[in-house]
């Protein structure tokens, strides 16, 4: 029988990252991002939570992004579902763009 690894998901609200960190993520081609993931149709982003942020200039995940990262680990999550429609999460910077 096959051991199959269970993922938690964090799904909260694309406010939780800037509008530069929101345009950044909805015009760059996924492979250019600084961290891996990939958007979610129209309506936001699918990311994983990384735990270190070691890149340089424009491969250095920005400190807004991260900082949700950093918060999904702490709480047993592995990705981040950002989604246009989800609820903000007391304790994160949320941006009203």
């Amino acid at each position: 029988m096959m051991n199959l690894e269970k993922l938690r998901v964090a799904k909260i609200s694309t406010g939780h990252v800037s509008a530069s960190t929101a345009t950044m993520l909805n015009t760059k081609p996924c492979a250019e991002w600084p961290c891996a993931g990939g958007c979610y149709s129209d309506y936001g982003w699918f990311i994983y939570a990384h735990d270190e942020n070691c890149g340089e200039g424009d491969q250095r995940i920005p400190e807004d992004l991260f900082a949700v990262m950093k918060w999904a680990g702490q709480n047993g999550c592995s990705h981040i579902l950002f989604h246009q429609d989800a609820d903000e999460v007391d304790g994160l910077p949320f941006y009203d763009w």
